[in-house]
């Protein structure tokens, strides 16, 4: 069953005398509410900054300000850059290194130091609190909290140093991946530009330049890419087919090799010197059975992401 806070809204009448607890009672509503949405709702982890770096040998681990979030959807909050020193350790009794988790924990107000304001009769009391994680080193197998204590790096230390680089990979992220951007398109039929390939002396197949402009890729995607046409000479029993790859790909477009192998009867093996020559690129992009044309043209999808 999913945790409910029993809640109370606060309501107010003209001349109501308001005490210290209604207004702390107002603060208390809003923050648990927002504390259902935020597990409800949104995954915990690291929403962003919280970057914690340490080089091997040194001796302290520096930590960006960042924000997170608990698995109570509680906010984790570091305002300015914090430096640890690593702790002073010489290793593990076999000698190997120590590892330990570098965490930000919520901080209950208990363990914040306050803004104390005087008040009236002697008084005296809380005015502010700050919203600061607690960071502090811990082992995994000792006292660690899944999804109270947000990992922000694992680092092993050996002789009072750090033994490696410290490591992010044990970092959980609140905000979820983004799902991957597709996109699909063809070149056009009858209208497919293609030319020998590498070039005009050796010749070892054909290719064609495909604009995914359309697209409106940001970073070079994964293509995938086929050719649709004829295969079967319309003046002949040859086929002419190969295997196509995707070369020099780019966020706007890609190139297509189509390699040819020798050429093929529909029963023997022979190898025309016509096959590559330097009218085969116009045959490809006609789609004129009259005039031996194939009418080749590309079909491609890409993924980004």
């Amino acid at each position: 069953m999913p945790d409910i806070p029993s809640l109370q809204r606060p309501s107010f009448f003209d001349g109501q005398r308001l005490l210290a607890g209604d207004l702390n009672s107002t603060q208390a509503f809003h923050r648990e509410l927002r504390w259902l949405h935020h597990r409800s709702l949104h995954n915990w982890g690291i929403a962003f900054g919280y970057e914690a770096t340490g080089k091997r040998k040194q001796r302290a681990v520096t930590v960006q300000p960042g924000y997170a979030l608990d698995c109570q959807g509680r906010e984790i909050i570091l305002p300015e850059v914090l430096e640890l020193p690593v702790p002073p350790v010489a290793g593990n009794e076999d000698g190997s290194a120590v590892t330990y988790y570098l965490t930000a924990s919520y901080a209950d107000d208990e363990d914040l130091t306050p803004e104390i304001r005087a008040g009236i009769c002697d008084a005296a009391g809380a005015v502010r609190r700050p919203e600061r994680a607690i960071i502090r080193w811990q082992e995994p197998n000792e006292g660690y909290r899944f999804g109270l204590d947000i990992v922000l790096a694992s680092i092993e230390v050996k002789e009072c140093q750090l033994a490696a680089d410290a490591s992010a990979a044990v970092r959980r992220d609140a905000v979820p991946e983004q799902q991957p951007y597709v996109a699909a398109g063809q070149t056009v039929e009858g209208g497919t530009r293609w030319q020998l390939w590498p070039n005009g002396n050796q010749r070892m197949g054909v290719v064609t330049t495909v604009d995914t402009t359309s697209a409106g890729f940001r970073s070079t995607p994964r293509y995938q890419a086929h050719v649709i046409g004829q295969r079967l000479l319309p003046d002949s029993e040859m086929v002419i087919d190969g295997y196509a790859q995707v070369v020099t790909a780019g966020a706007f477009s890609f190139e297509l090799v189509v390699l040819l192998p020798q050429g093929q009867m529909l029963n023997a093996v022979l190898n025309p010197p016509h096959l590559l020559d330097v009218n085969l690129p116009a045959r490809l992009e006609s789609n004129d059975p009259e005039e031996g044309g194939l009418g080749w043209y590309v079909v491609w999808m890409g993924v980004e992401g």
